[in-house]
């Protein structure tokens, strides 16, 4: 190993290579992922966001529709 480089990581979007000094790593994660700047972050951000809402399922659904028509 060539200690004259610094460690790089990859970016968990777009997998741009950038120097670890560089990259953004939010905390309080299970694990650990790298961002090339604040677009990736805000797309993973989004992403996750978007996996952990519920989708409604069409039994919730008719009985909301049920209970407004009474």
């Amino acid at each position: 190993m060539n200690t004259l480089h610094a460690p790089t990581v990859n970016c968990a979007i777009c997998c741009t290579e950038i120097p670890l000094s560089a990259a953004l790593t939010p905390e309080g994660m299970a694990y650990v992922a790298h961002f090339c700047g604040p677009a990736c972050l805000q797309r993973f951000s989004a992403r996750a966001e978007h996996e952990t809402v519920p989708a409604a399922t069409p039994s919730s659904e008719s009985n909301k529709t049920d209970q407004a028509q009474s």
